[in-house]
């Protein structure tokens, strides 16, 4: 079974003051005497002194409004802000992202996003002619996971790879092929395109034109 990687996610986006001090000394709380993480970096004693600044700072500034206090609790708060991510850090790299180790930490988490898979190859790919001289038209089944297909087209032995012309490319799953010799038996496949790269190309389908 595929192993679930999840990251820690320090979760720093708009924090206030207030819940940053509430973060960090969770952290510090549940780090401590947790053998899972037995040498933290940054030192918990820098995380907690951190935290303690940022809010001493905090408290002051609302007591007083003074400019200077305001600089020196929003440094402090960046100072904290970074000391916490980089704690993240080191809980991601020791838990190998293991979900409750890194929750055992105060951290949340986020699971890693699966990679995009490469789209399957189209089936039931039909060809038959028009009422149309000239015209095929060609049909196939949808592909999951598809931004748009490749329509290839040949005029020789349908089971070899090598001949095919990429004649159209499509989000539909179906296509008028014109300007075609009459009488004449053309093959087709199709290959579905996504985030992930192309699928390999469907079985071919052949028909004459009418």
């Amino acid at each position: 079974m595929k192993k679930v990687v999840y990251i820690v996610k320090p979760g720093l986006t708009r924090v206030t003051f207030k819940a940053l001090v509430g973060k960090a000394r969770n952290s510090v709380k549940m780090m401590t005497g947790n053998p899972a993480f037995a040498n933290p970096n940054p030192p918990l004693a820098d995380v907690e002194a951190g935290a303690d600044k940022v809010e001493t700072a905090d408290d002051t500034y609302n007591f007083t409004r003074s400019k200077v206090v305001k600089e020196e609790r929003d440094s402090a708060f960046a100072s904290l802000k970074s000391i916490y991510r980089d704690l993240g850090g080191y809980v991601q790299m020791v838990s190998g992202g293991d979900k409750e180790l890194i929750l055992s930490a105060g951290f949340d988490v986020v699971r890693r996003p699966e990679p995009p898979a490469l789209p399957a190859a189209p089936l039931n790919v039909i060809a038959k002619a028009t009422i149309y001289h000239g015209e095929l038209e060609v049909r196939w089944g949808g592909s999951k996971g598809r931004r748009l297909y490749k329509l290839y087209q040949t005029e020789g032995d349908p089971s070899l790879e090598t001949g095919w012309e990429l004649i159209a490319e499509t989000g539909k799953n179906r296509m008028l092929v014109k300007g075609l010799e009459r009488f004449k038996t053309y093959s087709f496949r199709v290959v579905a395109v996504g985030a992930a790269g192309e699928s390999p190309a469907s079985d071919a389908a052949s028909a004459t034109a009418a």
